[in-house]
């Protein structure tokens, strides 16, 4: 069966058309979608309890919560399926209750957990259902039902077919691109994934990520699984009772937990391994010896005895690290007068924003005992040590411990200490190593 694809640099972007108005955040982004003061009640129970929310053009947000936390209803009354009780919601600065109900929900992409796919209509008929609503032609139509199955990695065989022909990925993928069809720009999805097992899962949340990258458009989608909201999102809006109790970034949520609601919806090892990964080499850096250039080699080997240590890192009068002297250069001979500069070698650093994780890459790979940090102006910021790093790995994973016997506890240290040590290589790095 041959698949047709159609890479990005052949998009026609003439078979869609969009006008924005053009109202910006105080970052100066395009806002889509804004709730001002939205509450929504049944009978005396607040679903939705005065939410405060800015949603920008081309964002991925995903609300996440327990069941009742209110982040189904929250997105459905983006296309009025469900109306706020108070409040006011409005797309591209335009109130949506002055936009007619039809005309509003064929302009927003809908896609559910049960696809809603028609099953007496074909595929292609079951893509361009809104898109004929709106009265194109067919020529545009077969366009954008070609280019959509392209994109999805569909043969376009399968436009003739009927749902119940189709596998439930399939059937889903095709929910997804009927969604698009109409260049909607903004795409909600509630639930969509929930039914699919974990591969056809995985294999579409890349699918709907590189869509929304390459088509540019805004997604709120609904999932109750962190997962996938931490690999999807742009931005996590995270309900309960009815209120938003954190808004931010993965990143945000997952170093700056708001409160213990938070702390549990993301779980422990989460955390833990969230900390690994998004902490910097500025949270586990040390002072550095550090020496001006212009100083002498008495100096130098004067200051290397007091610190007992066999490096020594040379900056310049701006603090800019310029490079290292060690025992091996002072051990020739040398005029005590000569300034440090005259026997400086290259030196290894990174910046003091490299993930700790890819600091471990780096100084294994490059068998050092410790890595110089910079700043993006080159001033030295301090160094790291595979000592600091060994720490900050027990820290994040195992302080919380507990072996059955003193003797388990010795093999397993054992066994991570050979996999930390031996770990690893990898990436790229400011490598000006001079080992001359």
């Amino acid at each position: 069966m041959k698949c047709y694809t159609t890479p990005l640099e052949n998009y026609d972007s003439s078979l869609f058309t969009y006008t924005k108005i053009k109202l910006l955040n105080k970052s100066g982004g395009i806002i889509m979608i804004e709730f001002k003061n939205i509450t929504k009640v049944y009978g005396n129970h607040k679903a939705v309890d005065n939410l405060n929310l800015t949603i920008n053009d081309g964002e991925f947000v995903c609300f996440i919560g327990t069941s009742g936390s209110g982040k189904t209803t929250s997105m459905r009354m983006i296309n009025k399926m469900v109306r706020p009780s108070s409040g006011t919601i409005t797309i591209d600065g335009q109130d949506i209750n002055r936009i007619d109900d039809i005309e509003l929900r064929r302009s927003i992409g809908y896609v559910i957990q049960q696809v809603g796919l028609m099953p007496h209509m074909t595929i292609y008929e079951n893509i361009v259902m809104v898109p004929k609503l709106l009265k194109w032609d067919e020529e545009r139509m077969n366009k954008v039902a070609h280019d959509l199955m392209g994109r999805a990695d569909l043969s376009l065989d399968l436009l003739d077919k009927y749902p119940s022909e189709l596998s439930g990925g399939m059937q889903q993928r095709v929910g997804v691109i009927r969604a698009l069809a109409a260049d909607q720009n903004i795409i909600l999805m509630d639930e969509p994934f929930g039914a699919l097992d974990p591969i056809t899962r995985d294999a579409l949340q890349r699918l709907i990520k590189r869509l929304q990258k390459e088509m540019n458009k805004t997604f709120v989608f609904v999932t109750h699984d962190m997962d996938e909201a931490i690999n999807m999102a742009d931005k996590i809006v995270v309900m309960h009772e009815g209120k938003a109790v954190q808004v931010g970034s993965p990143k945000d949520i997952l170093m700056n937990p708001a409160n213990e609601f938070v702390r549990d919806l993301v779980g422990e090892e989460r955390l833990n391994q969230a900390s690994f990964d998004y902490q910097t080499v500025e949270n586990i850096m040390r002072a550095p010896v550090k020496i001006n250039e212009n100083n002498t080699i008495g100096q130098a080997a004067k200051l290397m005895a007091k610190t007992k240590v066999d490096d020594i890192l040379v900056v310049d009068d701006e603090g800019v690290l310029t490079g290292r002297i060690d025992m091996r250069a002072l051990s020739k001979r040398h005029s005590r007068n000569d300034t440090v500069s005259s026997i400086v070698k290259k030196v290894t650093y990174i910046y003091n924003d490299t993930a700790i994780r890819d600091a471990i890459f780096y100084i294994q790979d490059l068998s050092h005992r410790n890595l110089s940090v910079v700043d993006h102006n080159g001033r030295l910021a301090g160094i790291i040590t595979r000592g600091d790093i060994v720490s900050n790995m027990y820290e994040a994973f195992w302080t919380d411990y507990e072996p059955e016997n003193e003797e388990d506890d010795f093999t397993l240290i054992l066994d991570q200490y050979e996999k930390v040590s031996g770990a690893v290589s990898q990436s790229e790095i400011k490598n000006e190593s001079d080992e001359s």
